[in-house]
């Protein structure tokens, strides 16, 4: 028994020894690589080991990490546009510094045979939907997020002059902490071709509560290098891997890279847009697998210097599952070239890291699929302990200290409420503790109105989410005339899903004009510069209800029911027949019910527990919708049915530009007052006024009348394509746009001038954007011709010239 067990012991030993002694001792080298003068970290480095060809690159914060059964002795160290390092290994961990070199990528060479660069590439694009991560049937990982704001320091230099204490004091801050952070975690899921959730289960703003708005921010770049145009912050750059990119994108293959494991080798090419050329490209360092000729990292800056911001992209693909490469961390980095706190710029740091990522078979059951966002109620209430399950690194001491001082700042000056400030720029109402200044009740202008000014108040989210109550009133100099009304919103859905309104109004209303359900008074934006032109209107009353809500998951829809009075305001009548008599009557009463819909394939709504705010759709978007008016409803006079329709869509072509197309449609079958006509819906005035889209610029507000009528609104804007310097980027577009209408009996209409569109109406014009820009507007001027049988006699009364603005928000 004695000898059985020392045979059954040493039987054990050599079994666990066995391992060791067939692959020998397992050694670990790990460690950082960075920039030696910014010390920020560097990717993608290509990294010899031992002086053999086996080895690997770093990830996207510049870390490698190697094992293996024989010692490491020596690393050498390459990178597109630094010095290549060889150093000795000392120790299991090395932080590593490379020394940057000036590097012009080579302009366009002429030299025998084929770019070797571009069968790589050509092989890459082949590829390129196989490898493509939105083809994949679903997939799911979960994310941890971060985005810092900071200001680069280095360009705030050291002064003793009593003039630059703040600039000193700024330093001295910013080198202890950040402006700004925020972190979360989210659990995605994605199910082909284009329907995504994320569920947010943690989040963390510095001196913030309320990340809903904040999360918005975080939607900086692409998520996959694969479609044919990039998005960054909010323009379409053109792929460098996209079809017959080789024809506009200059390629050189910069290094070859032979990874440890011996699976695959990686080309490092540069990129960048041929000279001569004048698209929205990119410029960077592709690294393209042989293992089915996909990107393996990517970085990306834009071609040309914008002076108001750069943009730097990073991207890491991993092979996972031996199946499918993937991305797996995404970098983004901002500079607000106008952003400049005593010498120093605004910068924006975003990071995404991607683990735990699968290919289930069938897609989990997951939020409705119009809910791209949904932040969880519990998600601002994490621990530490949860955090440092999904944290890549542990913070540093510069952002433990960000989140300390500014949550202790936002407690006391109330960076909640005045981030609801901001958005109140987008939305036009102001939080003012329990009410809300309704902007866009300030002021207003029009050719017949005037000047107005007024003041609309209305009850906050801080009293009731539930209830609003509001109110307005104003005064018009220059119809001398006071308007006010009131309302009151109920929120029947914690979202706004469904809401019911209740309106009373005494104001104007635009003669023959086009209204929809869901219309809202726009704050900064160009599409209200009609309504300055516009000089025939009504006075009257109006009381309204209206219920609106969301169904079949892309429409939000609408019924309503409304009596209203209304006089024209300018020398009109209607004939009417009274008692065997013909009167003419300016003065009448209207009894109406509303339904409409609003159609928008694709739209995404990001969520929190109490609020919804739309991300878009890249889809044209349908409104339809259909008035009754009924003689004796609320004291109608007038039996007519009404139709309105409107489209709107858009579509980028590479290397051509964009172009946004409007339609609108009406019809009015009865016989009504020209109040519930329609115009021409023309937006100009005479002399150099303002350019507003969705118009005829060369057409007066009231020059025509209808009651059947179809336009088309076609814009198209080359961009940069067709000019541009460093301090001068003008934005070419031609504008076409075509109208039609009728009227049936014009007859019982008296208005002086009385003209109808049955011949058709035609302008086209030259519009260029940009001339002049701030951070926040842009102006621009243009020349637009009137054509067709509603010309005029004589060429230069055909000509109108137009200022343009456009807003950044």
């Amino acid at each position: 028994m004695r000898r059985f067990l020392v045979l059954l012991n040493i039987l054990l030993c050599l079994s666990a020894c066995f391992p060791l002694l067939l692959h020998g001792e397992e050694y670990k080298l790990q460690g950082r690589i960075s920039d030696s003068i910014t010390r920020e970290p560097l990717p993608f480095v290509n990294i010899l080991i031992n002086n053999g060809p086996k080895g690997g690159m770093t990830d996207i914060d510049g870390r490698f990490s190697f094992s293996g059964n024989t010692p490491f002795s020596t690393m050498k160290m390459s990178h597109v546009g630094y010095r290549p390092v060889e150093v000795d290994v000392k120790g299991i961990r090395m932080n590593i510094v490379m020394l940057p070199v000036q590097l012009e990528l080579s302009e366009v060479m002429v030299v025998a045979g084929e770019n070797p660069a571009l069968r790589i590439i050509r092989n890459a694009v082949s590829n390129r939907k196989t490898n493509n991560p939105a083809r994949i049937p679903f997939y799911t990982f979960t994310s941890y997020d971060k985005m810092i704001f900071t200001a680069k320091t280095d360009s705030v230099s050291h002064r003793k002059d009593a003039t630059d204490i703040n600039a000193n004091k700024l330093r001295e801050t910013l080198e202890q902490q950040h402006l700004f952070m925020m972190e979360s975690v989210s659990e995605h899921s994605y199910a082909a071709p284009d329907k995504s959730y994320d569920k947010i289960i943690a989040t963390r703003v510095s001196g913030l509560k309320d990340p809903l708005i904040l999360f918005l921010m975080s939607q900086l770049q692409s998520t996959s290098f694969y479609d044919e145009t990039i998005n960054i912050i909010n323009t379409q750059y053109i792929n460098p891997i996209s079809p017959n990119a080789w024809n506009h994108y200059y390629f050189a293959l910069r290094d070859t890279v032979f990874h440890e494991d011996g699976s695959d080798t990686t080309f490092v090419i540069s990129y960048k847009p041929r000279p001569g050329t004048n698209f929205n490209g990119l410029q960077g360092l592709l690294y393209i697998s042989s293992n089915g000729w996909a990107i393996r990292n990517v970085t990306a800056v834009p071609a040309r210097e914008d002076e108001k911001m750069e943009v730097k992209i990073q991207q890491l693909y991993k092979f996972v599952d031996g199946r499918q490469w993937f991305p797996v961390q995404l970098n983004t980095e901002i500079t607000f070239n106008t952003m400049n706190f005593s010498g120093a710029r605004m910068v924006a740091v975003g990071k995404s890291y991607r683990r735990h990522i699968a290919f289930p078979e069938k897609s989990e059951k997951q939020a409705p699929v119009n809910i791209s966002a949904e932040i969880m109620p519990e998600a601002s209430g994490r621990n530490e302990d949860f955090w440092i399950q999904y944290r890549v690194d542990s913070l540093t001491m510069r952002e433990w200290n960000t989140y300390r001082v500014i949550d202790s700042l936002g407690r006391v000056h109330h960076f909640d409420e005045k981030m609801k400030g901001l958005s109140a720029l987008l939305t036009g109402r102001l939080p003012m503790g329990y009410v809300e200044l309704n902007l866009n009740r300030l002021f207003r202008y029009s050719k017949y109105e005037g000047l107005y000014a007024g003041l609309g108040l209305s009850t906050s989210d801080k009293l009731s989410r539930t209830i609003k109550v509001g109110g307005y009133w104003g005064y018009g100099f220059g119809d001398q005339q006071a308007k006010y009304g009131s309302d009151l919103q109920l929120k029947l859905h914690p979202h706004g899903n469904l809401m019911l309104n209740l309106n009373y109004d005494y104001d104007l209303w635009e003669s023959a004009g086009t209204t929809f359900f869901d219309d809202s008074q726009q704050f900064l934006n160009a599409l209200s510069f009609r309504d300055f032109y516009v000089d025939y209107m009504d006075r009257g009353e109006k009381t309204s209800a209206l219920l609106t809500f969301r169904m079949l998951r892309y429409v939000k829809a609408g019924i309503g029911i409304s009596g209203e009075t209304k006089q024209s305001c300018y020398a009109s009548g209607f004939r009417e027949a009274f008692e065997g008599l013909t009167v003419i009557t300016d003065k009448h009463h209207f009894g109406k019910i509303t339904t409409g819909i609003k159609f928008a394939w694709g739209e995404r709504f990001i969520r929190d527990r109490l609020n919804q705010v739309s991300a878009g759709t890249k889809y044209p978007e349908l409104w339809l919708q259909y008035t009754r008016g009924q003689k004796g409803l609320l004291d109608g006079q007038f039996d007519f049915n009404r139709i309105d329709l409107k489209l709107k869509a858009a579509a980028n072509f590479r290397f051509v530009g964009k172009t946004t197309f409007w339609l609108t449609g009406s019809l009015v079958d009865g016989e009504v007052p020209m109040s519930e006509l329609i115009n021409g819906r023309g937006g100009g005035g005479s002399g150099f006024s303002l350019f507003a889209p969705f118009s005829f610029t060369t057409m007066k507000p009231g020059e025509f009348l209808n009651d059947r009528f179809a336009a088309v609104f076609i814009t198209h804007s080359f961009g940069n394509l067709l000019f541009r310097t460093e301090k001068f980027k003008p934005v070419p577009s031609l504008v076409f746009n075509a109208g039609v209408g009728s009227l049936k009996n014009p007859e019982r209409h008296r208005l002086p001038a009385l003209k109808t569109m049955e011949k058709g109406y035609f302008e086209g014009g030259l519009l260029i954007d940009n001339l002049l820009s701030s951070p926040i507007s842009s102006i621009g001027a243009g020349v637009f011709y009137r054509m067709g049988d509603y010309g005029f006699d004589r060429f230069g009364k055909n000509l109108f010239f137009r200022l343009s603005i456009n807003y950044s928000l």
